[in-house]
């Protein structure tokens, strides 16, 4: 799958709205991020958002449990 078809799904899946944005995480993370929430959904967890910290090396994913909520920090080494 190409960077560009990895960026739209991290667009539609992740709620990435800005395009640059989708493009750097399908770049950095390639298939990782979409898979981690795929795992998680199938756990019962929830996507509640994702946020850049650093803008260039890590994409975290907020989710949430029943009353739990969570932040899954990928970073890119």
């Amino acid at each position: 799958m190409d960077v560009f078809e990895l960026a739209r799904r991290y667009h539609d899946e992740l709620d990435i709205k800005e395009p640059s944005m989708a493009a750097m995480a399908a770049k950095l993370f390639d298939e990782l991020g979409l898979k981690m929430v795929e795992f998680l959904k199938e756990e019962g967890y929830a996507l509640v958002g994702t946020r850049f910290i650093d803008y260039d090396k890590g994409l975290v994913l907020d989710v949430t449990k029943g009353e739990n909520r969570f932040e899954i920090t990928l970073r890119k080494s």
